[in-house]
Formats: C-alpha cells, structure tokens, sequence
C-alpha cells in the first residue's frame, strides 16, 4: 500500500508540474525584447495616438517595424509600417534606442525607451519639427 501512495504522489506531482504555466522563456533569461508591443504614444496625456512596434532581439542586433495600433483604438490611423533604424539594445540596463522616418510625411522619430518586464516606455522626438512626447508599449501575450 506504501508503493501504491508513492506512486500516487509522484503521478499528482508530474500532472501539476504539467499543468503550471510554462515560463517565459522571451523575458526570463532569454530574449527580452522580441515580439509585438502595443500602446499609445503623444505630446499629453490628452493627445494620444494607438501604436505597435514589432521587435526581434538576435543577442546582438535589434531590428523592428512600426505599425498601426489597434484598430478601434484611441486615434487609430492606418498607415504601411516602416522600419525602424540605427537601433540598439543593452541588455544589463534596459535602454531601447532606435530612430525611425515616416517617409510619406518625412517625419524622422528618434526613440529611447527602458524595458520593465512586459512594459517599454520613454520618450520621442523629431529633432526637425522641435515636437516631442512620450509612449508606453505593453508586449503582447502569446508572442
């Protein structure tokens, strides 16, 4: 009857650990940044427009393209993504730093953002037009 509870025991603790939520391997060790962040950014807090920024982290190189928001969402316009440029990643600090050129309107964004967790906030500017603001991206699950 022992080796019965024993064997018991070890099935119930195989099904829990299987049924656990498998870690996020992207955020815990591993690649941090890679993925669809979505959220809004603007001058004020009044003056904010949906956006979302695709990410891939090699270890090395940052590359991405901006997109639409949500549709539906907080003055959502839609328009064809662009790449972003000259980025950068370090890992040991959190800092996010890229630029990006809306050609259409020839709007040059330059980015720097922190990473916490599943949030990447900071700020914006367009050196040419002297306009500035801030943004904050959530990363989306199932990334």
């Amino acid at each position: 009857m022992k080796g019965f509870n024993v064997v018991c025991l070890l099935l119930g603790l195989c099904l829990v650990a299987s049924c656990a939520p498998a870690s996020q391997g992207s955020q815990e060790g591993g690649d941090p940044l890679t993925g669809t962040w979505v959220g809004d950014f603007g001058p004020a807090f009044y003056d904010r427009n949906t956006i979302s920024l695709e990410l891939n982290w090699d270890g090395k190189k940052l590359t991405g393209m901006v997109r639409p928001g949500t549709p539906g969402g907080r003055m959502y316009r839609n328009f064809t993504g662009f790449p972003i440029e000259n980025a950068s990643f370090d890992p040991a600090t959190g800092v996010v730093k890229f630029e990006a050129t809306y050609e259409p309107r020839g709007r040059r964004y330059v980015i720097e953002a922190k990473l916490n967790k599943n949030t990447l906030s900071g700020t914006w500017n367009r050196p040419q037009e002297k306009r500035d603001g801030d943004f904050k991206l959530t990363r989306q699950t199932g990334n």
